[in-house]
């Protein structure tokens, strides 16, 4: 088991328990903004394929918060996804933060209608095989992780909470998700 310790001025972190964002068996929980070929539960998966720009989102909205997640890329050169956090809008189009899931810049901070490349830093993919992202977001700090490996920290306030959700972006093959898992964490007084 991973614990986690974050120090931040006079304030340290506490983390409440996991909560899954997938059962595994259904997409209970989960919300097309457009139209997608197909979005299902799979063998514990969630499966997404798009000809278009799709978002799917939860109505699960945090703070400050670690979520973590493995996909599986189709094989694509450039393939294109994302997983979104603190976001707003109800429109179709999230607004808020993302970290990019795709073969370029796996790891990277994107602000989707918050000004774009937050971060082009990238990690490393297993080819073929599933990859592990992770994120912690701490007030205006936010950090990545591809394969255990830390990407990129950069530190924006525009948005500090929301919901979130996962994308293709309307190339290529169907995008695998499973252990979609998050927590809250609490800010303490040291």
């Amino acid at each position: 088991m991973k614990f986690l310790v974050i120090l931040i001025s006079t304030f340290s972190i506490a983390h409440a328990d996991w909560i899954d964002l997938f059962d595994g068996k259904t997409t209970k929980g989960w919300f097309p903004r457009q139209k997608a070929i197909t979005f299902e539960a799979k063998n514990g998966e969630l499966h997404l394929l798009s000809e278009t720009n799709v978002w799917v989102t939860t109505e699960v909205k945090l703070a400050d918060f670690e979520a973590e997640l493995e996909v599986f890329l189709p094989d694509e050169p450039h393939f294109n996804s994302g997983f979104a956090f603190r976001c707003q809008s109800e429109k179709t189009k999230p607004v808020g933060y993302q970290i990019e899931i795709d073969r370029i810049r796996p790891g990277a901070l994107y602000g989707i209608g918050l000004g774009g490349w937050l971060s082009k830093e990238k990690g490393i993919l297993n080819k073929n095989d599933w990859n592990h992202f992770r994120v912690v977001a701490v007030g205006d700090s936010i950090q990545t992780w591809v394969n255990g490996k830390s990407v990129s920290k950069i530190h924006d306030k525009k948005q500090l909470e929301g919901y979130f959700g996962i994308q293709h972006h309307g190339k290529g093959g169907t995008v695998r998700f499973r252990k979609l898992r998050l927590r809250p964490l609490i800010k303490k007084k040291s």
